[in-house]
């Protein structure tokens, strides 16, 4: 596969391309890679199979000779669905819901932030926690892990860095409550086991950042983020022990940084804000 894509100024791009920024990125220098995926960089050219693209990208990274780690959240429970560890597909992107499907990977019993790890790592990720930002969830896994680093694969870091709100429930920052969902979780074997599982999530009367562009700005400004252009969008990649402690030095000089303004104490209600009214939930 030469050409796979041409980006917006006729420039055509193919997976030598995509390797040499994972290298530049340094996706290579690490024991885990954690990826957001968002992989059409352009508009594909000649007989473009989404299978085989799938297939060859998936390839490239496992040649860098890291441990693959995928998001592959459902946010079952919110809305209002049962958690099919095997069928459930995730809003992740088409990438990560290729990798879940692959052979030799575990799925974790999350129903709502689930992830897909190599089955070398299951024992580590057996322990779902009660609350899927909280101790023993994925993300606190991850964080007690040695030589992890965070890939934005054409996703952009301030559009969906769903780590940053780990680190506001590991310092239970007050704009943020506990929300308990119920539901049922389906296993491979057909068994369905009723759960309540919980999720630190936005007070009412808080408003958020649409996204977090000052964050991300700031870590490619400290060289904590590295960036390399490949067609229309970027492949770029953080540390997550720089990512966890930027994260919380700013929370703890100005609990407001990632917030769109100040809030007020009235604002600290403990009411769910988001609606499958509105369409499907896909975020917390």
């Amino acid at each position: 596969m030469s050409v796979v894509f041409r980006d917006s100024d006729r420039n055509n791009f193919g997976l030598f391309e995509i390797k040499s920024a994972l290298y530049d990125v340094g996706a290579h220098d690490c024991d885990i890679l954690f990826i957001h995926s968002d992989i059409m960089f352009g508009q594909p050219v000649g007989a473009f199979k989404k299978r085989e693209y799938l297939d060859e990208l998936y390839n490239v990274i496992e040649e860098l000779g890291v441990k693959i780690i995928v998001p592959t959240f459902t946010f079952s429970f919110c809305n209002h669905e049962d958690y099919d560890i095997q069928n459930s597909r995730t809003s992740m992107g088409a990438f990560n819901d290729y990798v879940r499907k692959l052979e030799g990977r575990y799925r974790t019993e999350d129903p709502l932030l689930s992830v897909s790890v190599p089955a070398s790592l299951e024992e580590k990720y057996t322990c779902c926690g009660d609350n899927s930002l909280g101790y023993n969830s994925a993300l606190d896994v991850l964080h007690r892990t040695d030589g992890v680093k965070f890939l934005f694969m054409g996703a952009e870091m301030a559009d969906c860095f769903t780590y940053v709100h780990y680190v506001e429930k590991s310092l239970d920052v007050p704009y943020r409550f506990d929300m308990p969902f119920e539901g049922n979780i389906i296993y491979q074997d057909g068994r369905k086991v009723h759960k309540t599982q919980y999720i630190h999530t936005q007070c009412s009367g808080v408003k958020l950042l649409p996204k977090y562009l000052h964050f991300e700005k700031e870590m490619e400004e400290k060289g904590y983020l590295r960036k390399k252009r490949v067609g229309d969008k970027y492949v770029s990649c953080i540390s997550e022990k720089y990512a966890y402690n930027e994260i919380k030095k700013h929370l703890e000089e100005n609990i407001f940084y990632f917030l769109a303004e100040p809030y007020k104490d009235t604002d600290l209600v403990h009411r769910y804000t988001y609606s499958t009214d509105n369409g499907r939930i896909t975020h917390c």
